[in-house]
């Protein structure tokens, strides 16, 4: 069933109290309330079904595809460890779910105009604090080189600096943050056109397949997950270059939620952490 959202974030709880109270007074005047505290409707394109909560808090999350984070089933069912993370989180603090579909580069843009509230799967940044609160860390992030089959030999290199003044062509996602040296590389004017984006990483597979780059970073699970679904097994390998990202956090936006949802939401995650149901996450899709 497509649920609908109004425009304003529903993630602070005490506007829901002040929301809830002013309907109650409308009720004992018999006016018609109809629209109090909603807007314009906003359609989400995966959703939850759980009983709404007792304080109707809300929460649109933005997704794009990764699996194991955060994917959709052959039954069309959205899952993964981000997912299920946010779900258990937001269920602890009485708060409902909702899911939107996109690209990462558009996700950020909307989180920027407050019509996404959270992005899982984000690193911190100096620019991004300037439109977005991040959570505490929930797991550290590594991206991977990955090849052709049989051509780990044909770029001899230790670091990617090496590989770019060669001529290698590295495919990357559009908007993704694979640490200060790739960065750094991408905004050098000698490197940038060796830089092949893609708005979702499982068309780095076809460029790499298609020989339209050399090579592509990603995520070791997510490549592995992506190699097993397409059987790609035979001609994709891991390089041995690996580039450590650093922490993982959940990123809420500035313009629809408030720091008090943010703390509630970090004491939730550090509960999920000490009780091991994030240790039983990790175990079920990175194990």
């Amino acid at each position: 069933m497509l649920l609908r959202v109004p425009d304003q974030s529903w993630g602070v709880v005490m506007r829901h109290i002040a929301s809830r109270s002013l309907i109650i007074v409308c009720l004992l005047m018999l006016t018609a309330c109809d629209g109090a505290g909603t807007g314009q409707d906003k359609t989400v394109a995966v959703a939850d079904t759980e009983p709404e909560p007792a304080e109707e808090c809300t929460l649109v999350v933005g997704w794009d595809p990764w699996e194991p984070y955060q994917y959709q089933d052959l039954g069309g069912e959205l899952r993964g460890l981000d997912v299920e993370l946010i779900r258990g989180i937001t269920s602890r603090i009485g708060c409902h779910t909702r899911f939107l579909a996109s690209d990462w580069a558009s996700l950020l843009e909307m989180l920027k105009k407050g019509e996404v509230d959270m992005l899982p799967g984000a690193t911190r940044t100096e620019g991004r604090a300037e439109f977005a609160m991040f959570s505490d860390p929930y797991r550290d992030e590594t991206f991977v080189l990955f090849v052709r089959a049989g051509e780990k030999g044909r770029f001899k290199a230790d670091n990617v600096a090496k590989l770019l003044a060669q001529g290698f062509r590295i495919g990357v996602v559009s908007e993704y943050l694979y640490g200060e040296e790739i960065t750094s590389l991408q905004d050098s004017a000698e490197y940038e056109n060796l830089f092949i984006s893609v708005p979702i990483s499982e068309l780095n597979f076809s460029n790499l397949i298609n020989f339209e780059a050399d090579g592509f970073l990603e995520d070791p699970f997510v490549a592995a997950a992506v190699i097993r679904k397409k059987g790609l097994a035979e001609e994709v390998v891991a390089h041995p270059i690996a580039i450590k990202t650093g922490e993982v956090r959940l990123m809420f936006a500035k313009a629809s939620v408030e720091q008090s949802l943010v703390d509630a939401i970090n004491v939730a995650l550090q509960e999920q952490k000490s009780d091991g149901s994030y240790a039983a996450l990790l175990e079920k899709y990175l194990h």
